[in-house]
């Protein structure tokens, strides 16, 4: 999967948060994570090692959320 692909798993809510629509693992350097649909991810948490919701961001201003 492209590194982009991964923002169609995820909405971005009004409040800046990311929530999961369709499951998937997260595979990091140092872990592989099951993310379940619904969980929210908000900036600060990290999973895996990585401030998810910072990478979605960041992706999403590149190739759009």
């Amino acid at each position: 999967m492209a590194k982009h692909e991964i923002l169609g798993y995820f909405e971005h809510r009004r409040d800046g948060a990311w929530v999961c629509v369709k499951p998937f693992t997260l595979t990091t350097k140092t872990a592989s994570v099951d993310i379940r649909q619904g969980m929210r991810f908000d900036y600060g948490k990290r999973i895996g090692g990585v401030d998810l919701a910072e990478y979605l961001e960041q992706l999403g201003s590149q190739f759009g959320s």
